[in-house]
């Protein structure tokens, strides 16, 4: 979910619960007026009813010796008025009670004035009520225009919300996080400042800015490092091995000596393929080479395979070369992609079964295009697909060969040339290596 729509949630559910909670308050209070409204009505009619029955006298209304009650209400049955003879009320006793009272076989709800007062040796109860069902009605009208107007209120302020801090916060969705998405290296990355007047997102950019500077100075110096080490590396390597080289010329040494030195020289050997690798490695994500190359594929495959066959016939395995012979790529170094698709097929070869087969083609996706080397080997366990382009890391077989940087060799290749590779294993039934050239190095 996009911060601005967290944060216009945020701000509506905070308003709904104010408006609750002011509405519950506005309720309480309407109802609480509306029944102190109520009594004093009731209050002015029972001090009215009684300043009448002082004037013209309580016969009018009760003759005690033979009525005891006296009713009256009026025509809409909203009002009405009892005196009774109550020799056991208290006087002067006053209350208010809320009762339903069945006039004319109709039950409505009313606000009831209780009063005792004394006329003569006489005891009479006074019984003045106001129907509230208009009360009722008026309170529930309010509330449906309250929850109407709170549901309003609260459905424009989210879309007010939503539309201020879209754009408060333009210059982090449309500025800094499509920077930070598209950065696939350090050099190539946006150092250009935004312009917002939200002094939290100038800072955030150029603190973004700042952070990959140091990246990238990290980067360089740690690849200056490795070109300068593996080249300083070479020439005591080269003197090492001349010197091995004049001990077993001479002739004169012990054959177990010979046996040793012949074992030296192999990890000589070894240790001159490792420096050359990083000094490969290192010279492509240094862009010291040019993309100026069109090749084409199915001859650059034959090369390949002419090249490897006879390592390939050593394990009866076979090698095929399906490559379409129009298809060609533009804008590459030539030496590299040839570095690529070698290690390819050479690793299918290796990690092969006896018998088993090697298969290169092409396939086209949209604009794009698809160079897959796929053999039926030994396949790769799944805990080590995320590891296999990792420099120095080797999967777990009984392979003695490699020193682990083959395929961070065809990883840096494929993202000098903006190429991307999927791996597709199952352990025992082989491996597919599918590298997609974007559209413009396609021809």
């Amino acid at each position: 979910m996009r911060l601005e729509v967290k944060l216009a949630l945020i701000g509506a559910i905070s308003k709904l619960v104010i408006f609750l909670i002011l509405f519950t308050l506005v309720q309480q209070t309407i109802d609480s007026l509306a029944l102190e409204h109520t009594d004093r009505d009731l209050t002015k009619k029972k001090d009215k009813a009684l300043s009448i029955i002082k004037k013209i006298g309580i016969r009018t209304y009760l003759d005690a010796e033979q009525d005891s009650v006296f009713a009256s209400y009026n025509i809409l049955k909203d009002e009405y008025i009892t005196i009774t003879l109550d020799p056991d009320g208290k006087p002067e006793e006053l209350a208010f009670s809320q009762e339903a009272r069945i006039i004319e076989g109709e039950e409505f709800d009313f606000r009831i004035l209780n009063y005792n007062f004394l006329i003569g040796h006489q005891q009479y109860s006074l019984e003045i009520g106001k129907n509230i069902q208009m009360i009722y009605s008026l309170d529930r009208t309010l509330k449906k225009i309250s929850i109407s107007i709170i549901l309003i209120v609260l459905v424009i302020t989210i879309l007010f919300d939503l539309g201020t801090y879209k754009y408060l916060l333009h210059p982090l969705n449309q500025m800094i996080i499509p920077k930070l998405k598209t950065v696939d290296n350090p050099e190539s990355f946006d150092y250009t400042e935004i312009d917002s007047s939200t002094s939290d997102f100038v800072y955030l950019n150029t603190t973004i800015n700042e952070l990959m500077h140091k990246v990238n100075e990290i980067l360089k110096n740690q690849r200056k490092f490795i070109g300068d080490v593996s080249h300083e590396l070479f020439t005591p390597i080269s003197v090492m091995q001349s010197k091995l080289d004049n001990l077993l010329v001479s002739g004169k040494l012990p054959a177990k000596t010979v046996g040793m030195i012949v074992d030296q020289q192999k990890q000589l050997i070894r240790l001159q393929h490792i420096i050359k690798a990083l000094l490969l490695i290192s010279r492509i994500e240094n862009d010291q080479y040019s993309k100026n190359d069109k090749v084409d594929l199915h001859e650059l495959v034959e090369e390949i395979v002419a090249n490897i066959e006879e390592r390939a016939h050593i394990t009866n395995i076979t090698l095929e070369n399906r490559i379409s012979k129009d298809t060609s790529l533009s804008n590459v170094n030539k030496y590299l992609i040839y570095i690529l698709l070698f290690n390819l097929v050479s690793n299918a070869i290796k990690y092969n079964k006896a018998g088993g087969s090697v298969l290169v083609y092409d396939e086209q996706k949209e604009s794009n295009l698809l160079v897959v080397v796929e053999d039926n080997g030994i396949g790769i366990a799944p805990e080590n697909l995320d590891l296999i382009f990792n420099r120095f890391k080797r999967m777990e077989t009984t392979k003695e060969e490699g020193q682990g940087l083959g395929l961070s060799i065809v990883s840096s290749i494929a993202d000098f040339h903006d190429a991307t590779i999927e791996v597709k294993s199952h352990p025992g039934e082989g491996s597919k290596f599918i590298i997609c050239f974007p559209f413009n190095q396609t021809v």
